[in-house]
């Protein structure tokens, strides 16, 4: 393999069949599974993990020393192909695919763990009553523009992600107790 190769390519494309896959079978098995907050949870840790392995494998080809820029690329850019394979999955599905009632029902699920975790924050119920309101009166429909809308949001949150996961990986290679970065050149 090329010393300068993005493993992100090929580990976007595969964690985003590997989520395509998760999806259907949680679909299969049920609304109320596929509205879990503890499903979700668990997607994001093994989505995180997978990207992980772009890191690693860069990591490798490094042999065994990458520093932050050169590890948050391949992480990134995992997350980066497989959000946006599971945004183009999402919006296939939930236009051409579902009927109106997992809409009712999505919003149902959402209000009710809306409620929980406010409750469990201790929020007022003041506060309680606005967002479950604004939830209700949300439009949940999946156009083009929601479903590209909520592609840059996880564009976003997977930076974050990419960052923490690239400082976890990374080492440096360190020359008679001076890291790389720091030598000076004779």
């Amino acid at each position: 393999m090329q010393q300068n190769s993005n493993p992100g390519i090929k580990w976007g494309l595969l964690v985003g069949l590997a989520m395509i896959v998760w999806n259907i079978l949680i679909w299969v098995a049920g609304p109320d599974y596929l509205f879990s907050l503890n499903l979700k949870f668990v997607q994001f840790v093994v989505w995180a993990v997978l990207g992980i392995f772009a890191g690693l494998e860069r990591k490798k080809q490094l042999g065994g020393y990458i520093g932050f820029k050169d590890a948050i690329k391949p992480i990134f850019t995992t997350f980066v192909i497989s959000s946006l394979m599971i945004a183009v999955y999402n919006y296939v599905v939930f236009t051409y695919m579902y009927d109106n009632n997992l809409m009712e029902l999505s919003k149902k699920h959402l209000m009710e763990d809306t409620a929980w975790l406010l409750r469990k924050f201790k929020a007022p119920q003041e506060e309680i009553d606005k967002q479950l309101k604004d939830l209700k009166d949300a439009d949940y429909r999946v156009t083009i523009s929601s479903a590209f809308i909520d592609y840059l949001r996880n564009l976003i949150k997977f930076f974050v992600v990419s960052a923490i996961l690239a400082v976890i990986i990374r080492k440096k290679q360190v020359f008679g107790g001076v890291s790389e970065m720091n030598r000076k050149n004779p």
